[in-house]
Parts: structure tokens; C-alpha cells; sequence
């Protein structure tokens, strides 16, 4: 597969307006639907900034277009990494409460989304105050972070990838929610396929494939949603016919 600059801007060409569309559609159908309405847009802005990141990296495009390799490079590598390590742990979770009706999962899903934040937070914000904690470059095709992450062998990077695996897909794959569910399982499979076939770049590559898969939300929720306004519609138009 191939992962460069053109590849991240395009994803994001794509998103940006998908996200755009879908979170008006949200907010006129149902806005408890808005957080989960958001995702193609926030992938698309990560996305961006991974394709900035390339540039910056020697990617042949930059050459192209006049970037010098090194501009930008701390600055988008953490904002690209803000999302990954703090803004989906918390966000994902939030999302699935957002349209859970069942009391006990909303709780579940609320103490996720905590744990994602105390968690993103150990991880992220040491990288913020300590710039030489953290080194990027392009291995094997993919981007490589490689943060520095305080008691990293005592956490170790299985159970840190199955933590965070936790909290991202238990709120998916549980949701009473069909389409947040069918969400939860394709992001479930790219989890498997970027642990195993790219592992040594996994938050780079996972979320490249996250990112795609939040295009089926941008096309699936609208759907749903405008389906749901003609039920509604329907309903209302019955209930005034049979009053006249």
C-alpha cells in the first residue's frame, strides 16, 4: 500500500467536506448524533497534518512544491499525535454515550472515555514540555513516531496498544447503535491489519485506515439520519390527518 503525501491530502480532500455536509445534516436531524458526525472532519484535519508531516520528511512531493525538508516537523508530529493519543480516546467513547440510550453503557462508555483521557494524557503531554522526546521519520514506507513514554517497560507496548484498543473499541462494538456497531467492527479489522502488517508504524498506519473507514460514516449517517426525518415526517403527517 502506499502511504506518502499525495495519499494523506487526498484522504483529507475527501473528508474535510464529507465531515462538513454530515455534521449539518446531524444538527438538523439529531444533534446527539454530532460527535459521531464529527469524525470525518477531525480525520481529515489529522490527516492534513500527517501530509504536511511527509513534506517536511523528505517526501518527494515537498521537493516538488518548494517545501525545504525539517519545516514544521515537531509542530505538526504533535498535533498529529494529539489526535491519536488524546483526542480519539476521549472523543470515541463520548461519541458512542452521545446516542446510547441504555443507562449502564453510558456509564461504561463514560469511564472509557476517562481512562483515555488520564491515559492520553500521561502519554501526550511529556512530549509538549520535553521536544527531544519524541522522534519522527519515514521507515519502510510508513511515518514512525517514536515517543519517549516515562515507565515505557513497565507498560510495554502489547498491553498499551491493547489498552488503548479497549477503550476505542469496547463503546464501538457494544453501542445498542446498528451503524455505530458495524462502525466498531471495521475499525476492529483495521486495528488487526495495522498491528500485523505494520506494526512498527502502527498509530501512523491505523489511523490512515480509521480515517478511510470514517468516510462510510459520512455517507452511512446522513443516510440514516435523513431516513429517520421521513419516519418522523411521515408519523407527524398521519397524526395530523387522522385530528382533521
Amino acid at each position: 500500500m502506499c502511504f506518502n503525501a499525495a495519499a494523506s491530502f487526498a484522504a483529507s480532500a475527501v473528508l474535510i467536506p464529507a465531515g462538513i455536509h454530515t455534521l449539518r445534516v446531524a444538527r438538523e436531524a439529531e444533534p446527539r448524533w454530532l460527535p459521531l458526525a464529527g469524525f470525518p472532519l477531525l480525520f481529515g484535519i489529522q490527516q492534513a497534518m500527517e501530509g504536511v508531516l511527509w513534506l517536511a520528511l523528505g517526501d518527494p512531493l515537498g521537493r516538488i512544491v518548494g517545501v525545504p525538508p525539517g519545516t514544521a516537523t515537531p509542530v505538526m508530529a504533535l498535533g498529529f499525535l494529539g489526535f491519536a493519543y488524546l483526542l480519539w480516546p476521549v472523543l470515541v467513547p463520548l461519541s458512542a454515550r452521545s446516542v446510547e440510550p441504555g443507562p449502564r453503557r453510558r456509564l461504561l462508555f463514560g469511564l472509557l472515555a476517562v481512562l483515555g483521557a488520564a491515559g492520553g494524557c500521561f502519554i501526550y503531554l511529556p512530549l509538549l514540555f520535553n521536544s527531544n522526546w519524541l522522534e519522527v521519520s519515514i521507515h519502510g514506507g510508513s511515518i514512525l513516531y517514536e515517543p519517549k513514554i516515562l515507565f515505557a517497560s513497565a507498560l510495554g507496548t502489547p498491553l498499551g496498544r491493547g489498552l488503548y484498543a479497549l477503550v476505542v473499541l469496547v463503546p464501538l462494538l457494544t453501542s445498542s447503535e446498528q451503524l455505530v456497531r458495524r462502525f466498531g467492527l471495521m475499525i476492529f479489522l483495521s486495528v488487526v491489519l495495522s498491528a500485523v502488517a505494520y506494526g512498527f508504524a502502527f498509530v501512523s498506519v491505523w489511523c490512515f485506515f480509521a480515517a478511510l473507514l470514517s468516510a462510510w460514516l459520512g455517507v452511512r449517517l446522513p443516510e440514516r439520519l435523513g431516513e429517520q426525518v421521513l419516519v418522523a415526517g411521515d408519523a407527524s403527517g398521519q397524526r395530523h390527518t387522522s385530528q382533521g
